[in-house]
């Protein structure tokens, strides 16, 4: 009896997927559609994906024109990626298909650009996918795996976490497209960093530590590698510094901080000393830190020119005062000498009358020129300064004689009372 029930239910199952083959289906109206081409026989009763699901999945994405062009050309073909349904793990089109599909089944989903690479396209391989391109993939899940004792088991998570840093460096190397693709690459490396942590948080095996502390570390690491090339140095610092908490000698975060300690605007020459020095107790013969050593040595160079040139625009615009102060002193030099040639033309005898004195005479250029005493300058200030103390001093010593006058009645007053 249980066997037959068993041959029935075979039978409808396979009924049902033979039903399901061939058919469009439109999951967001004509942009996004998906038909079953191919069911695998083997698999018994195969399950609806759910989200939270795993799946082992494979796919071919093709430029496709509209849903019924096969020959369109490949920009994309992954042999096996884990993918968890509601992660976002893939593009809104792969993940939308995935929703509709069973375990062992192959589809083509068919996508407006918009659910797919929109306007940023994809590079890749000798083709790059242009903007605003529609797409066909060509999937199957291979297999899948629902919540239970093998999805929560520390190797399982270990898988997840590495096919999501697989998919990071993807996104990283093939969609960053002028940094769209940032957000996708440090969410997948996020999740799989945190998943590492609550894996050497719960687990003892020191197998199981030493895998999960180094999936952390690569993803760590390449988030650092995002925020350097996205130009985001602080960040880069940051996540470089979480790498060396669990690897102190870990030579691509030294290095990554180095250069994020070099080009961030807000650090500081020391800082990127230290980081030099710290990974040169490494690998002191490192390429990459050559290269560093000579980038920082003409930072600084650079910054001593500046510097240079900044005090040198301060001086010129000091300039003109000191020279009508020059000049002013060069004046003064020629009317003495003048003065001097006069008394010696004089003949012994010859008194200095009025006349034979020299004037000083002075344009309006060269009065305004003249440098104003230093006393005028400041004497209003510090008078505007010690008005307030001496008002206060006086206020002090008017109080004192009130009070002294007060305590004079209070004493005669108390005097008279004895008396």
């Amino acid at each position: 009896m249980d066997l037959s029930e068993d041959v029935s239910n075979d039978n409808v199952n396979v009924a049902e997927e033979e039903e399901r083959i061939g058919a469009w289906i439109e999951l967001m109206s004509s942009d996004l559609q998906m038909k079953v081409v191919e069911v695998e026989k083997s698999i018994s009763n195969p399950q609806s994906c759910n989200v939270g699901d795993a799946l082992f999945i494979e796919f071919e994405a093709r430029q496709a024109k509209d849903r019924d062009q096969e020959d369109g050309p490949v920009f994309q073909v992954v042999k096996e990626w884990l993918v968890v349904i509601g992660d976002k793990d893939v593009t809104p089109a792969l993940e939308m298909g995935l929703r509709f599909m069973r375990e062992g089944e192959t589809s083509l989903v068919y996508s407006d650009a918009k659910y797919a690479y929109g306007p940023l396209g994809r590079k890749q391989g000798t083709y790059d996918l242009p903007p605003d391109s529609n797409i066909c993939y060509r999937v199957k899940i291979n297999k899948l795996v629902s919540d239970g004792k093998l999805y929560s088991s520390p190797l399982f998570q270990m898988e997840i976490a590495k096919s999501k840093k697989v998919i990071g460096n993807d996104i990283y190397k093939f969609e960053w497209s002028d940094g769209f693709g940032k957000g996708k690459a440090l969410q997948l490396y996020s999740k799989a960093a945190d998943a590492m942590t609550n894996v050497l948080a719960e687990s003892n095996d020191e197998d199981v530590q030493k895998e999960a502390s180094a999936i952390l570390v690569d993803c760590l690491n390449n988030a650092a590698a995002v925020y350097l090339k996205a130009k985001e140095y602080g960040k880069a610092k940051d996540a470089a510094t979480k790498v060396l908490l669990h690897d102190p000698d870990n030579m691509k975060a030294l290095l990554r901080a180095a250069r994020a300690a070099i080009y961030d605007h807000a650090g500081t020459f020391e800082e990127s000393d230290a980081a030099i020095f710290a990974a040169e107790e490494v690998d002191p013969e490192d390429s990459d830190l050559r290269k560093l050593k000579v980038e920082l040595e003409r930072k600084k160079r650079e910054y001593k020119k500046k510097s240079k040139e900044m005090f040198s625009k301060m001086s010129s615009a000091m300039k003109p005062e000191a020279v009508a102060d020059q000049s002013s002193k060069e004046g003064s030099s020629v009317n003495k000498s003048d003065v001097q040639n006069k008394d010696e033309s004089i003949a012994p005898g010859e008194s200095h009358g009025s006349e034979n004195k020299p004037e000083e005479s002075f344009t309006d250029e060269e009065l305004l020129a003249k440098p104003t005493p230093w006393w005028k300058i400041y004497a209003p200030h510090l008078i505007q300064m010690v008005l307030p103390f001496v008002g206060y001093y006086f206020f002090m010593l008017m109080k004192k004689d009130h009070h002294d006058r007060l305590k004079m009645e209070a004493g005669d007053a108390t005097l008279e009372t004895e008396l």
